[in-house]
């Protein structure tokens, strides 16, 4: 091989390198809406497999995640009916733009104080809510939820596994690459979007 043709080599395998990555990140986007509908129907895994049928891998498709919201004005507003020893009162930042001593902010400019819960307090109310994110009041029984757990809906997210290389056999992903090498399986139709999207651009 020349100089030249190892030149002519490189810049192949690169420009085609970028097609086929885009390819594949268009594939992902193109495949997550269709996994996010098949997850919402329970299906959780789906079988990759060549032309032949053999299997090469599997696809997991991610349930939803879940979501908690705090109600912080209600936390902060059973906190203060039953601890308020529990309240601090926090400085906006704005204030170190005055030229008044800190510890003077709170008679001078109180509309740059605000109460907040003390962070460790706030931390153990928390992990002790109810399952269903309750607070109640050791003294009134007064029960107030304060944590609501959303479920979002699947949003495709997937992770794709190939199979493990076992005795006398390949593992998956030198199997895809042995079947396109035979001419079993053909890519040209799966990366010929990005090519010329590529040529267009």
């Amino acid at each position: 091989m020349t100089p030249r043709e190892a030149a002519f080599r490189v810049a192949v395998l690169n420009a085609l390198a970028k097609r086929v990555s885009k390819a594949l990140a268009d594939a992902r986007a193109e495949a997550e809406p269709m996994f996010a509908s098949v997850r919402e129907m329970g299906v959780t895994q789906l079988e990759v497999a060549l032309p032949s049928g053999e299997t090469v891998g599997k696809v997991s498709i991610k349930a939803g995640e879940e979501a908690a919201t705090v109600d912080e004005d209600a936390l902060l507003k059973w906190v203060e009916a039953n601890c308020p020893e529990e309240i601090e009162h926090s400085v906006s930042t704005a204030a170190l733009s005055k030229p008044d001593v800190v510890a003077y902010v709170r008679k001078l400019h109180p509309e740059l104080v605000t109460p907040r819960i003390r962070p460790a307090y706030r931390t153990k109310l928390l992990a002790g809510l109810s399952d269903d994110g309750e607070l109640v009041s050791e003294t009134t029984g007064e029960v107030v939820k304060v944590r609501e757990v959303v479920k979002r809906p699947a949003n495709g997210a997937f992770m794709l596994t190939f199979d493990k290389a076992s005795k006398g056999k390949l593992n998956g992903r030198d199997r895809i690459a042995a079947a396109w090498q035979s001419g079993e399986l053909s890519i040209a139709e799966m990366i010929r979007p990005a090519i010329e999207a590529g040529e267009q651009g």
